[in-house]
């Protein structure tokens, strides 16, 4: 029997160990220097599937994809971690004392419940094959995180003491300026067809 690796069998990796050994021995016998043909033989298809797998998950017909799946996991993430641990908007948010705490929980909480369950909705809508409804989630997250991003980018500019303007906050604008990117590029500039039959092609792309 042969195992599979990568996509690959290692009868495949044995075969192409043996041909390339093969041609070392032809090489060194000609005059040619020393080289590694087994190592190659192993990582060669190591690193060809890496790049098939950068390749797939940026096609065409699966960048909408690409983008849900990306969007939903951080979502899940994020809505979890605050939650849970709501002490961590001190990151990106400035309190002065403790009722000011209290009230940010009292906000912070029933929205990250909002982002973990939207989360959870655009992870289920990778799997729908109407096409006009994944159009609908492309524009409405686009309007979101535009409006969002312009909200947050003059709260810094105001520079009231509500946000914070140390790393986490600028990859926190970073991260909703490429949403907004992202989500505006699939609105704008590609057609229909792009949106329709992405539930299937999910199990049946070549």
């Amino acid at each position: 029997m042969c195992s599979t690796i990568t996509g690959l069998t290692y009868c495949d990796l044995e075969a192409t160990t043996r041909r390339n050994q093969q041609i070392g021995r032809n090489t060194r016998s000609s005059g040619g220097g020393s080289f590694p043909t087994q190592s190659l033989a192993v990582f060669a298809p190591l690193i060809m599937s890496g790049n098939n797998s950068i390749e797939y998950y940026l096609s065409p017909r699966r960048r909408l994809d690409t983008l849900f799946a990306v969007h939903s996991t951080f979502s899940v993430l994020i809505g979890a971690i605050g939650f849970l641990f709501p002490s961590t908007a001190s990151a990106f948010f400035l309190t002065e004392n403790d009722r000011e705490f209290r009230v940010a929980r009292a906000i912070l909480r029933p929205y990250c419940s909002l982002v973990l369950a939207q989360g959870f909705i655009i992870h289920r809508a990778r799997k729908i094959n109407d096409g006009e409804i994944k159009r609908a989630f492309v524009q409405a997250y686009f309007v979101c995180f535009l409006l969002s991003t312009m909200s947050l980018i003059n709260e810094h500019v105001a520079n009231t003491g509500v946000v914070s303007g140390k790393l986490l906050g600028v990859v926190k604008i970073l991260a909703m300026i490429a949403l907004t990117a992202g989500y505006g590029w699939f609105t704008f500039f590609q057609p229909p067809s792009v949106f329709s039959g992405l539930g299937t092609v999910r199990t049946h792309y070549h």
